[in-house]
């Protein structure tokens, strides 16, 4: 288990994930969609980096949700 903090507009949650929890995860997790009223459709930013998501969340990292730009085709 790991510690991370997420933050999404104003909104801010801490909170014990497992040892393999990646930026997917988070951003597909329901438990924090209803804690702070995120889409499907954003971005997980790490020091202002956008990360991929397929890469494990470190512990004690603190992840900002922004909602992602659309594309045209």
């Amino acid at each position: 288990m790991k510690k991370i903090s997420v933050q999404y507009g104003v909104d801010s949650l801490t909170k014990q994930v497992e040892s393999g929890f990646t930026f997917g995860d988070l951003q597909d997790s329901d438990t924090f969609k209803g804690a702070l009223g995120f889409g499907d459709n954003t971005k997980a930013l790490v020091d202002g980096i956008e990360q991929d998501r397929r890469t494990v969340i470190p512990d004690g990292v603190t992840v900002r949700l922004e909602t992602a730009a659309n594309t045209k085709a």
